[in-house]
């Protein structure tokens, strides 16, 4: 037999062991081709990818290259010499090898799926993208191809065209699992959530046993008030994989919503015994704490909201974060976080940055500005979007109880600590007269994550407009307003919101009235701080700081909170409202 033809035996067998995961005869098999024909590219190439799958990937690197020398124009051998170096983290010579390849083919689409992968490894998304684009011109029948770009477009915000690529994948796969799981989640971002239900169904109709879609199906019925459907889900997860620690996560903070909040801490524990540092769960357990009024454990794990909630608003600056020590002769940058709210009940705690020769300075949301220029101890006062002045440390506004220790006897309630220049506003005085004058706020920002429990419809306080002596005025800002005209309250209920401009306008108005009656927004958060006399409107498990069981706040001594005795039932609160404010107008 010639030795051509016994190479080509040889090499078939080899093939045929190396498929099998028969690794040592594949060698072999390899070896003997090279005692036969020393130069030959395949032997030298497949030794290489043995090696590579053996992790040996310098020894992989130098066989491949052995192999392109011998023979240059074979594009397989490049692409896999740049997946080797991919693993050598040498990723420009993986880039030249995966360009190598589609210069000798330039149809090849596995190379620009390689190629398109290591930009993504490198975050260079648009890179990326081109790649599989370019893969999915040359064979646009790969469903899997359209599910990476729909990831990468979703990765760098795009979610409709993101949107567009799960659809194109699952138009070439229905049964495609990981993309209707994907579509679930755009529409759940955009608060399509019975479409994004569907698209999960769709999901464990092709796969029952994805635990991923279960768990975001939780989710989304969480977020519809369906808790008992939610429990069930995110305890289905859990079933399939006992060691899922989101899905415990996702149980307890259901079980929050359902005020079962020793069990729900339970589950966060079970979930961080799974895996110590997984934030979300430290921070759920966070919440909890301090909606049971836990401060001082409470602050420590709500630390935790940089890595889970607020990761994406976490401020990247070279300066040290303040950790309690002496800023004697120093300068500290306080930044506000979250919403309007959060940064008016805060604010207080500037007044405890006492030592005389530190400088304060604040930075906060534009509409605020005005309002925290009455505040003595702010040194300087400066815009989000402005220019930050030097500072020597930082701290963020709700960080600042955790490093004071505050407990609830210790909460700073020096009220009002707010003293807007009422002159300054002239425009917003109000009649004259004797009546009882109300202020009301029904909506909050309605890209908050609980607005759907927090915010009201504003035909809930008919039952409250014909009680006798008393006047109505809006202290909404935003598109909620329409609804007095909606409603045809414009003349019963004053729009004193079309002149906000900002926060110190809202100030000024709130300080010609008898009372407010808000929801859970920062028009509540407003007049306590001016120690206005508050009515504040919770559902049935408000925010943290409302904590449970009483009808007091800590945070604010003229505040009376009336709450949802039953998840989404504000029937008996305007009953309880309307009750206390006739007797109000009664006096």
């Amino acid at each position: 037999m010639k030795t051509k033809d016994n190479i080509s035996i040889i090499l078939k067998q080899a093939l045929a062991h190396h498929r099998a995961g028969h690794i040592d005869q594949a060698k072999l098999a390899y070896k003997e081709i090279l005692r036969l024909s020393p130069e030959n590219p395949d032997a030298l190439h497949f030794l290489g990818l043995i090696a590579h799958q053996n992790q040996d990937y310098d020894t992989a690197a130098n066989l491949i290259i052995e192999a392109i020398n011998i023979n240059p124009n074979n594009p397989i051998f490049f692409r896999h010499l740049g997946q080797t170096f991919q693993k050598q983290n040498k990723w420009d010579q993986a880039i030249d090898s995966y360009h190598q390849a589609i210069k000798i083919n330039p149809k090849y689409t596995e190379a620009y799926n390689n190629l398109g992968g290591l930009f993504h490894h490198r975050k260079q998304l648009d890179q990326a993208i081109n790649s599989f684009q370019k893969s999915i011109f040359l064979d646009p029948n790969v469903a899997s191809t359209h599910y990476i770009l729909g990831k990468l477009f979703g990765e760098k915000g795009e979610s409709c065209r993101a949107l567009e690529a799960y659809q194109e994948a699952i138009s070439l796969n229905p049964k495609y699992a990981e993309a209707h799981c994907e579509i679930g989640d755009i529409f759940q971002e955009q608060g399509n959530l019975d479409q994004a239900i569907n698209s999960y169904h769709m999901a464990l109709y092709s796969c029952p046993d994805y635990v991923e879609a279960h768990n975001n199906l939780g989710s989304v019925l969480k977020r519809k008030n369906q808790l008992d459907a939610a429990t069930a889900a995110f305890g289905k997860a859990i079933e399939i994989n006992p060691q899922y620690a989101r899905a415990y996560s996702n149980l307890g903070a259901t079980l929050v919503e359902q005020n079962k909040l020793e069990e729900a801490i339970r589950y966060f524990k079970k979930a961080l015994s799974i895996n110590s540092s997984f934030a979300d769960a430290h921070f759920n357990l966070a919440i909890t704490l301090l909606l049971q009024g836990k401060l001082i454990a409470g602050w420590e794990k709500y630390e935790w909201r940089w890595d889970s909630i607020q990761k994406s608003q976490k401020r990247d600056f070279k300066q040290p974060l303040w950790d309690g020590t002496s800023l004697k002769g120093k300068s500290i940058l306080v930044h506000t976080e979250q919403g309007l709210g959060d940064a008016i009940q805060f604010v207080r705690y500037v007044d405890l940055l006492c030592d005389l020769d530190t400088t304060v300075i604040v930075e906060c949301q534009a509409e605020l500005k005005p309002l925290f220029t009455s505040i003595d101890r702010i040194d300087k006062l400066v815009p989000k979007e402005g220019k930050t002045p030097n500072f020597d440390v930082h701290v963020p506004l709700l960080s600042l109880p955790h490093i004071f220790g505050t407990t609830l006897k210790t909460i700073p309630a020096r009220i009002p600590y707010l003293y807007p220049d009422t002159k300054a506003d002239s425009i917003f005085l109000l009649d004259n007269n004797h009546k009882f004058k109300i202020g009301i706020a029904w909506a909050g920002n309605s890209t908050h994550v609980n607005d759907h429990n927090r915010s009201i419809d504003l035909k809930r306080f008919e039952c409250l407009l014909n009680i006798g002596n008393c006047e109505f005025f809006s202290l909404q800002v935003g598109v909620r307003r329409d609804d007095i005209k909606q409603y045809g309250y414009h003349h019963i209920i004053k729009d004193l919101g079309k002149q906000f401009t900002n926060f110190h306008h809202t100030a000024s108005a709130i300080l010609q009235l008898d009372l407010v009656i808000s929801v859970d927004t920062a028009v509540a958060h407003l007049a306590g701080a001016l120690g206005k006399p508050v009515w504040t409107l919770l559902s049935f498990i408000p925010d943290w700081r409302w904590m449970l069981n009483r009808s007091d706040s800590p945070w604010y001594p003229s505040m009376t909170l009336f709450r949802q005795k039953e998840i989404g039932n504000w029937s008996p609160v305007f009953q309880q409202i309307k009750l206390a404010l006739t007797q109000c107008s009664q006096n």
